[in-house]
C-alpha cells in the first residue's frame, strides 16, 4: 500500500497560471515535465516563438516555466507577462480595431461602420503596443541593459511614448494598448513634441493631431534604430482566445489575434536584424488558429516556421514511458520528496489497483482512456480523486467509480466552452440535448433524427434545427474537439492523430463522456465498464 496520503499530493491546477500563483515559481519549476519534443532553449534564444496546442495541453505552463527560468537571472534577464483575455477589456479591443481601419484623415468611423473583413490591419498598432511594453518595463524597473539608454533614438522613443500615452506613471504598462484616438488621430502637444525633436507631416499648419499610422511608423522607426546592450528582455503573450457568444466581437478578435501573430513575427525579425536581445513569444490554441485560418488569413507560414505543436501522444512503444503517465509519476514522487518519504520507483504498482472493472483494464491504460491526452485531464481527474479520498493512500476500484460521474460532467463543461467559439449558448445547449440518450454506435442520420425528435420538446434543440446548422457539420465539429470518434475495432479520435472524421463509419463518444450522455451500447462491448 502507498505511504503518501492523497491530501499531500501536489497534483496541480487545471490552469497553468493558477498553478504558478498557488505553488510559486520554485515548486512549479520542479514539477514541470518537459516533453522530449520541446527544447526550451529554442524559445530562450528566439529560434521559436509560437506555442500551439489544444486547450489544456500545457501552453501556459510552458510559458510560465520559461518565465521562471528568466526570473532566475534577475540582474540580466527581464520579462513582462501579458494576458490577452484578462488584460484587454472590450473598450481597449475596439480601440485597437479602430486603429486598424483604413481611413482618410479626420474621417469619423462609427462602431457600426467598422468592417469585419480582412481589410482591417492592426499589425502596426500591435507593434506600437509591444514597443510601449518593452520601453516602459525597462524604464520603470531597470537602470540599464538591453538597449543603450544614452543614445538619441532611445531618448526620443521613451519621451514620445510617454507623451502620446499621457502616462507619467508607466508601472502598469500592459493595460493600455494604444493611445486615445479621435477620428483615427492622436492629439499631441506641439510644444512638448518640439522639445523631443521628433517631426511629423501635419495635415495643416493649425493641426495639433497626427494620424495613428504616422505615429506608429515613427515609433517603429525609432525602435529599429536603438543600440543593443547586454541583458535580455522577454515578453510573454498568453490567452489568445476569441470572444464568445457575440458574433461582432468574435470577428473582431479573429482580426486582432491574426495581426498580433504577425506583429510578434515582425518584432522578432527586427530584433534579429538589429542584434537586440529581445524575445517575444505567445501561446495559441489550435481551435483559435483554425478559426483564424478558416477566414482565409495566411498565418500558416509563420506558425510553421517559428512554432511548435505541443502533443502528449505516443505512437506505440512502452506505455510506461508515455509522457502523461510520467508527468503523473513525477508529481507523486515530488510530493513524496516534500513529505520526507522514500521515493517510490514504480508509482502505479505502489499506489493503484492493478486493473479496473470487468474487462480487467490495466491501470495505466485506464488512466489514459479517461483523458484526451492532455495534462489538464490528468489534473482534473486526480483533483477529484484527491477531494473524495484525501485521507487514503491507495487508489482502488471504489474510488475510481465514485469520481466518474463528476469527472464526466466537468469534462463536458470544458467542451461547452470550446464550442462557444463557434456556437451560441443556446445552440450548445441544443447540442447537449441532442446527444443525450443516443445509443452507440450511432450514425449521422440517427443524430439528425434525434434533433428532429427533440425539437418539439426542447426549445434549444428547435433553435439548433432552425439555425441552418447541418447535423453532419455539428458532428464534424464534435469530432474535431474530441467529444466523439469513429466506432470500430480500433476507434478513431482526432486527439489520437486521426484528424478527419470518416462519415461512412458509425460514431461513439469518448469513454469519459459515455456516462454523461447516458449512452448505452446497442451490442455488447468489451469497454462496457465505461458506461
Amino acid at each position: 500500500m502507498g505511504r503518501l496520503k492523497l491530501s499531500n499530493l501536489y497534483i496541480g491546477k487545471t490552469d497553468g497560471y493558477n498553478e504558478f500563483l498557488e505553488y510559486g515559481q520554485d515548486k512549479c519549476k520542479d514539477l514541470f515535465f518537459q516533453l522530449s519534443c520541446l527544447d526550451v532553449n529554442d524559445f530562450l534564444s528566439g529560434r521559436r516563438y509560437y506555442i500551439c496546442g489544444d486547450k489544456g495541453t500545457g501552453k501556459t505552463m510552458l510559458l510560465k516555466y520559461i518565465e521562471s527560468l528568466v526570473a532566475g537571472e534577475p540582474d540580466r534577464k527581464f520579462s513582462e507577462f501579458i494576458r490577452f483575455r484578462r488584460d484587454f477589456d472590450e473598450d481597449e479591443r475596439n480601440q485597437m480595431k479602430r486603429a486598424g481601419v483604413p481611413q482618410a484623415p479626420f474621417e469619423e468611423i462609427l462602431d457600426r461602420d467598422i468592417p469585419s473583413d480582412k481589410s482591417i490591419d492592426c499589425t502596426l498598432a500591435w507593434q506600437v503596443y509591444l514597443i510601449k511594453v518593452i520601453i516602459c518595463r525597462l524604464e520603470k524597473f531597470t537602470e540599464g541593459g538591453v538597449f543603450d539608454r544614452e543614445t538619441e533614438p532611445w531618448g526620443k522613443l521613451q519621451k514620445l511614448i510617454s507623451l502620446v500615452y499621457k502616462e507619467s506613471d508607466t508601472s502598469d504598462a500592459v493595460k493600455r494598448i494604444i493611445p486615445k484616438l479621435k477620428r483615427g488621430n492622436i492629439e499631441i502637444d506641439i510644444g512638448k513634441l518640439a522639445k523631443i525633436g521628433v517631426e511629423f507631416e501635419w495635415d495643416s499648419d493649425k493641426s495639433r493631431t497626427v494620424s495613428f499610422a504616422s505615429l506608429g511608423k515613427k515609433i517603429v522607426e525609432l525602435y529599429s534604430n536603438l543600440s543593443p546592450d547586454e541583458c535580455d528582455m522577454y515578453v510573454f503573450v498568453d490567452e489568445l482566445e476569441l470572444s464568445l457568444k457575440k458574433t461582432k466581437n468574435y470577428e473582431r478578435d479573429i482580426t486582432l489575434i491574426r495581426d498580433l501573430i504577425f506583429a510578434i513575427q515582425y518584432m522578432n525579425e527586427i530584433a534579429k536584424k538589429r542584434g537586440y536581445n529581445v524575445y517575444i513569444m505567445t501561446a495559441i490554441r489550435n481551435e483559435v488558429y483554425r478559426e483564424v485560418k478558416s477566414k482565409g488569413l495566411e498565418i500558416n507560414k509563420p506558425i510553421h516556421d517559428f512554432g511548435v505543436q505541443i502533443s502528449w501522444q505516443q505512437k506505440g512503444g512502452d506505455i510506461r514511458t508515455q509522457p502523461l503517465l510520467r508527468m503523473l509519476e513525477r508529481r507523486f514522487q515530488y510530493s513524496e520528496e516534500q513529505m520526507g518519504l522514500e521515493i517510490t520507483e514504480d508509482v502505479f504498482e505502489e499506489y493503484f489497483v492493478k486493473s479496473v472493472g470487468r474487462g480487467n483494464i490495466p491501470i495505466r491504460n485506464y488512466i489514459l482512456d479517461q483523458t484526451w491526452l492532455r495534462p489538464r485531464d490528468i489534473i482534473r481527474f486526480f483533483s477529484i480523486i484527491q477531494e473524495v479520498a484525501n485521507e487514503k493512500d491507495f487508489i482502488d476500484q471504489e474510488t475510481l467509480d465514485i469520481v466518474r460521474q463528476r469527472y464526466s460532467e466537468e469534462s463536458w463543461a470544458e467542451f461547452e466552452e470550446i464550442l462557444t467559439v463557434k456556437y451560441s449558448d443556446v445552440e450548445v445547449s441544443g447540442i447537449r440535448q441532442a446527444l443525450t440518450g443516443l445509443q452507440v454506435p450511432f450514425t449521422s442520420r440517427e443524430f439528425a433524427a434525434q434533433i428532429d425528435g427533440k425539437a418539439e420538446t426542447f426549445e434549444e434543440v428547435e433553435n439548433l434545427k432552425n439555425g441552418n446548422r447541418k447535423p453532419a457539420h455539428i458532428l464534424r465539429d464534435l469530432y474535431d474537439i474530441g467529444v466523439i470518434g469513429n466506432y470500430g475495432e480500433v476507434k478513431r479520435f482526432a486527439f489520437k492523430g486521426d484528424k478527419d472524421i470518416d462519415p461512412m463509419l458509425p460514431l461513439t463518444f469518448h469513454y469519459p463522456l459515455l456516462r454523461y450522455f447516458k449512452a448505452q451500447f446497442q451490442k455488447p462491448d468489451k469497454r462496457e465498464i465505461y458506461v
